[in-house]
Formats: structure tokens, sequence, C-alpha cells
């Protein structure tokens, strides 16, 4: 099983990356730097932090390798919480998509009428 503390996983070796599904950032974590900022018993397990990549407004998982075994490092809960802004993350986008396209639809049939 896979330690879920940044110490634990220092110690037991274990890579760490970290991955936005939204804007597909990706990237290794540097358990050292989390180490010294928040302390070795820092837990890794459930955090769920939002990207900061540019405006991007999905969430960023953290994701274990060990050899060539790889595990997310996430409970059900977890899971469901990520799946939850996931879910919110899409409903807002295509909301947004859609209002932008009926908003130059309506610029497009304004210039068409003559109206300004």
């Amino acid at each position: 099983m896979t330690p879920k503390t940044v110490g634990g996983l220092i110690e037991g070796g274990v890579r760490v990356t970290r991955s936005c599904q939204w804007c597909r950032d990706f990237g290794e974590v540097d358990l050292q730097r989390i180490a010294r900022e928040r302390g070795v018993g820092y837990p890794m397990l459930d955090h769920l932090p939002l990207c900061t990549n540019g405006d991007c407004k999905g969430m960023i998982r953290f994701q274990a390798h060990r050899g060539m075994r790889a595990e997310w490092l996430m409970t059900p809960e977890g899971q469901a919480k990520f799946q939850t802004h996931s879910d919110w993350l899409f409903q807002t986008k295509t909301i947004e998509t859609r209002r932008s396209a009926l908003k130059q639809r309506r610029a497009a049939a304004t210039q068409i009428d003559g109206r300004t």
C-alpha cells in the first residue's frame, strides 16, 4: 500500500506527479519542497487543489508511481468530490460556449439588419 503523507512517500521512494484533467497540465511534484513548507506529516490523500495554469478551473489530482505501478492518491470520497467538480466544470463550460455562440449570432443578425 502506498503511504499517504509527504514523509511516507519520501521514505518509500515513491515518485508523485500532478495532473489536471481539464487543461492537461502535468508535472512532477517536489515532495522535498512540500515537506519543508508544510511538514512531513502533510497528507497527500484526497488533496485536490484548483489548477493554477492560467484561467483553468480544473482540479489537480496527485498520482503515486512505484515502479510500473501507479495509483491516484484518492479515497472513494475524494473521487466523488473530484467527479462532482468535473461535472460542474463541464456544465459551466457548456453554458459559456452556448452563451458565446448566441451572442455571436445576435451580433451577426444585428449587422445584417443594418442595426448597430
